[in-house]
This record gives C-alpha cells, structure tokens and sequence, in this order.
C-alpha cells in the first residue's frame, strides 16, 4: 500500500514538473505560428497549396533570423531569413506535393528555427515544428447533378432543352462520362471526355415538342481509379400544352474576338386574345435581361441588348409572364451560342481610297480612283471583294497578313458627290466582314466660257526705199596700207637698236657714276693732299699727309700762303684722275738746269724746281672753273656726312 502511495505521489510530482516546464515554455515563446492547406482531403499523393504565417508576439524584437523548413527538412528559400519585430509577422505561399507516408500519418508537418534568450539570459536557438491534419479518402468519387428543362410547356414544334451540369466534388478525377436520355429527349447519349477535381462541365440536350408531353429521365456513368460508377437523375415531364406567349432569339453575329460587342433580338408575340404583363426574361448567364415589359393581345414587341464577349457562351432566354386572370405562362427561347474567337484569328482590313480630281467639268465625267486594300490581321484572308454601291470592281483570291495591294480604276460618275468603296471577306467563323473606305468627295463645276480672241490686224506695208550704190574706196588708200606693210618690219628693227644703244648709254653712265662716288669718298678721307706729286698709274695722284714729322703739326705760314691754290691744284689732280690722255708737258724749261723758278704751291722764291719736277705740274685750262665746280660738291658731301 505504502509503494502504491508512493509510486502515486512521484507520478503526481513529474506531471506537475512537465505541466510547469510547458507552461514556462510557451510563456517565454515569443512565435506565433498558423498554418493553413487548400485541401485537407486526398484521393491520393498530389500538390497542395500551403500558406504559412509566422508572427513575434513576444516583449521585445526576436534577437536573430527566423527561417522556414518544409516537411523535408529543406530551407523554404522564398520565405527568406527575416528578423521579426515586436508585433510583425511574416507570411509564405508556396506549394507541396503531398507523399503517400505523410497520408498514412494523416498530417503535414513544418518547422521554423529561430533564436531566443532563456531565463539566465544566454541566447539559445529554436526549432518549432508545426502540423496540419489531413484525410486519405481513397479513390472514390463524388459528382453532383444538375438538370434543367426549358421550358416546362411547350406547343407542337417548339424547342425544347435539358441542361445536364455535372460537378466533381470530389478527391479523384472523373473521365468517360455518358449521359444517357430518355428515348423522348435522344436517342443518342451524350458524352463528356473528363470533369476535374473541382471543375463542372455541362452538355445539352435538344429537341422539339410533339403532340404529347415529353419525359427526362437519365441515367450517367463515369469512371474514377480504374471503376466504373453509376448514377441516376430522377424523371421530369415537359408538359404539351398551347402557349399564347412566343419567345425566339437571334444574335446578329456567331460571336468575335474578345471586347466585340453582339446584338441581340427578343422577338415575344401575343397570339392570345388576352394581355400579357410584367413580362421577365431571365438567363442563366446573363441573369435579368428584360423586366415589366408587357405584351398587348395580338402584338408582337422587339427588345434589343448590346453584350460584350469575353468568352464562348450558350445563351437560353427563358420568359415568364402573367395573364389578366393572375395565371402564370412561362415559355423560352431556343438556344443561341456565341463563339469568342482567338484574337489571333480575327480578321481586320484597311481601304484607303484617293480620285486623281476633285472637280469634273461635264457630267458624266471621267474619275480615276486609286484604292489600297491592307491586311491588318495575324491571318491570311482569302477571297476578298471590292465593291462600289453593289458592283464588284475588284476581287483578291489570297492577301497574306501584313501585305497590301493597290489598283486603279476609270469610272464614269453620273453625279457630283461622296464615294466609298467596301471590301467584304469571312472571317474564321464564316461570317461576312464588310470594311469600308474612307470617303472621296467630287464635286461639278461648269466649264468656263472661251474668251474670244481679239481681232488680229494687219499693219500697211512700209515704202519702199532704193538703197544707194555702196561707193568705191580711193586709191591712195590702198597704196598707203601696201606701204605701210612693207615698212612695218624695218622700223621694227630701227627701234630695236635704238633699244639697244639707249640700254649701252645707261650701263656707262651708271658706271661712270659709281667710279665719281669712289673719287670724292678718298679725297674726302684726307686732310691734306700732295698735287704735286707724280699720280700712281697714270691716273691718281699720291694724297700724302705734309705735316711735320717732328711735332705732328703743319707750319701756320704755309697753311694760310697754300690755300689760295688748293682749289685749282684739286681741279687739275680731278682732271687727270677722269682723262683718259697724258697731261701736256709743260713748256721746255731755261737751259740752265740751276735756274730759279717759283714754287707754284709756295710761291717762295727760295724754292727751287729742278727741270724733272717742272714737267710734273701740267699745265691746266679754265683752272678756276674746275675749283669753282669741285668747291660746292664737296661742301654737300660734308653736310651729307
């Protein structure tokens, strides 16, 4: 008893101990973590989306990264390694592919790893795995069934429809679906290739009402894993019966490309002899097209609607109405289907129409037109029409996209006025698309008179004048030219010479210039000059400086007594420095070799001249002239230096 107690109490202790431990845990965890799937139930391995969000509802910001794992252990890289602030979250979307062992567990676990500070203060890291149940239902099936009859009274030969719309509302995907009618419906079944986890496919019954009521009752089969499946759709009766209420449906157009817009028109004709009122035209698609219309007895009323396609649709009006008596009828149009084509595939052309003139002058009148049909679509387009009013000008067996082509035609235009032209071709649902040019306008002007020309006149003829006789040139004329040639030669070469001599005469004379400058230059280059000595060559007499030898200096007496005949010395020494002949011996001295003769530069009578020295001095004619001349030329010279 005492061990049965004692075994109890220790159990207690460490349930407490383990109950305080989780507490102490999950009070100091700071994650949030919530985990969501896009399917928890499983036919079989497969994708599932999941969304995972990871949030700090801790005191403070978490101390490092927090990171997610798959259920494989890899690091869910998408999600990053964010450091999560007081408060903050951090949320993951990503995909899964569920295996067969996490389907025997029944759940799909997650981890995060992260770091947090333990009750002594040391950071320490984290890992926190989180799960998410999930259920293997095997691979069975479930579809839903749905039916729907229109109308559910009909008059002999009125349309009659039965919808089938079948549902995969299970795990496992259902193929080879047959649907199969009651004999009144079809005598055929029909058939649906697969209907996806998820995804409802429809098919559509048709046929006309006879002379008693219809009955529906199908029964459909499909497979799923390899099994086939059977269920039953419980029996409906469309009743025969005389509708007073007509309702048809037309669409001007099969359908087009995306953002094309169709026209509708409901046609409701009261072939009753009563009203009908608050009239309500329904349509599972479109929901509320028309309400509160009302129908005269006898009357047929035309409602139109514009629709955009956005995709391919089936379109089924069903029209319910009441009569004056409160009654109830109910009727429905046939069905009409619009086709949204592959924007790809739409067909689109440009006309470009231009008139070689604007303004005709007579009518009818000759226009050329010049029209360009382009190819705007992604397509080839076959068999196009160019038309003007309702005649074919112009007809192109094949235009590839993006190509062009260009023609001209001459047309007779009857009237002034607005042309167009329009191509027409089909599209790849068969219908025909027109497209039209743009307009050319020609107008009529009436031509503008001729102008009459002004008379021409003829001017009189001018009198008639003789000419005098051209008169004879003279003779002497023809003499003085004959002359004249003949001498044109010799005078030429009469002035030649003359050229020639007046060319010798200026070499002389500027020769005898430069011999003139170089005298003057050395008889200005000396103080004193000795004309009495015998000249060197024959053609200049010695300059020699007088001066004593002793002092250096000339005596006064003989400066002044010598001056008077410097200037004809200096005549006759320019004379023989410029003649060419010898000077004239002067006269025979006395016989007497030691007779006295006065010194002509020093006129002292106490010189003596010996016989050889008197024939030195020449004798000089007009002496003063030549002095007088050489006086002034100096003097420029002097003042020129």
């Amino acid at each position: 008893m005492s061990r049965k107690c004692l075994f109890l109490v220790l159990t207690l202790v460490l349930v407490l101990f383990a109950a305080g431990a989780a507490l102490a845990d999950n009070v100091s965890d700071p994650v949030k973590i919530s985990m969501e799937l896009s399917n928890n139930k499983f036919s079989g391995p497969g994708p599932v989306t999941v969304s995972v969000t990871l949030s700090n509802v801790g005191d403070g910001d978490l101390p490092g990264p927090i990171t997610l794992y798959y259920p494989s252990g890899k690091k869910v890289e998408e999600f990053g390694s964010p450091t999560l602030a007081v408060g903050s979250s951090k949320n993951w979307k990503g995909t899964w592919n569920v295996t067969q062992k996490e389907l025997d567990n029944g759940k799909l676990t997650f981890s995060c790893k992260y770091s947090v500070y333990n009750e002594a203060g040391e950071l320490v890291n984290k890992v926190k795995y989180f799960s998410k149940k999930i259920t293997f239902a095997g691979a069975d099936p479930v579809i839903e069934v749905k039916r729907t009859v229109v109308p559910s009274m009909a008059t002999k030969g009125q349309e009659v429809t039965v919808t089938y719309e079948v549902s995969n509302t299970g795990t496992v995907d259902v193929t080879n679906v047959t649907i199969k009618e009651n004999a009144s419906i079809s005598t055929k079944s029909g058939t649906i290739s697969k209907v996806a986890v998820g995804e409802t496919e429809k098919y559509v019954f048709t046929t006309t009402m006879a002379g008693k009521d219809l009955t529906s009752a199908a029964t459909i089969s499909y497979k799923a894993g390899g099994k086939t499946y059977n269920t039953k759709v419980e029996t409906a009766k469309v009743k025969y019966g005389e509708v007073k209420l007509g309702a048809t449906l037309a669409a001007d157009k099969k359908g087009g490309a995306p953002g094309d817009t169709v026209k509708l028109t409901l046609t409701l004709k009261n072939s009753g002899t009563v009203d009908f009122s608050n009239v309500t035209v329904t349509d599972e698609a479109l929901g509320t097209v028309f309400s509160k219309e009302k129908v005269a007895a006898g009357k047929t009323v035309t409602l139109t609607k514009e629709i955009t396609i956005t995709e391919t649709v089936d379109l089924l009006f069903t029209v319910s109405a009441e009569d004056e008596t409160g009654g109830k009828v109910e009727t429905a149009t046939g069905r009409v289907n619009l086709i949204c084509m592959d924007p790809t595939q739409q067909v689109m052309l440009t006309l470009e129409a231009s008139a070689d003139r604007n303004v005709v002058y007579k009518i009818p009148g000759t226009v050329r037109f010049t029209i360009r049909v382009q190819n705007d679509s992604a397509v080839e387009v076959k068999n196009v029409t160019v038309k003007a009013v309702d005649t074919t000008i112009y007809t192109i067996d094949s235009l590839a996209a993006g190509a062009g082509r260009t023609f001209a035609r001459d047309m007779d235009i009857s009237m002034a006025g607005t042309f167009q032209f329009t191509a027409t071709c089909k599209d790849a649902l068969g219908q025909t698309q027109n497209f039209t040019s743009n307009p050319v306008q020609v107008s009529y002007a009436p031509p503008t008179p001729v102008p009459t020309e002004a008379p021409l006149v003829t001017p009189p003829a001018p009198p008639m004048e003789t000419m005098p006789a051209a008169q004879q040139e003279p003779e002497w004329l023809g003499t003085a030219e004959r002359i004249a040639e003949a001498a044109k030669w010799p005078l030429a070469g009469v002035g030649a010479v003359l050229l020639l001599l007046l060319l010798i005469g200026a070499v002389r004379r500027g020769r005898s210039r430069s011999q003139s400058k170089r005298a003057m230059d050395h008889l200005d280059g000396a103080v004193y000059r000795d004309y009495s000595a015998a000249p060197r060559g024959g053609r200049r007499s010695v300059i020699t400086d007088i001066t004593d030898e002793k002092d250096g200096t000339a005596p006064a007496a003989k400066e002044t007594e010598g001056t008077a005949q410097n200037s004809e010395l200096m005549a006759e020494t320019l004379k023989r420095l410029y003649t060419d002949e010898k000077p004239a011996e002067a006269a025979p001295a006395a016989e007497d070799p030691e007779a006295t003769v006065v010194d002509p530069v020093t006129e002292d009578p106490e010189a003596t001249v010996t016989d050889q020295e008197t024939k030195q001095i020449p004798a000089v004619k007009d002496e003063e002239t030549a002095a007088t001349e050489s006086a002034p030329r100096r003097r420029s010279r002097k003042n020129k230096e």
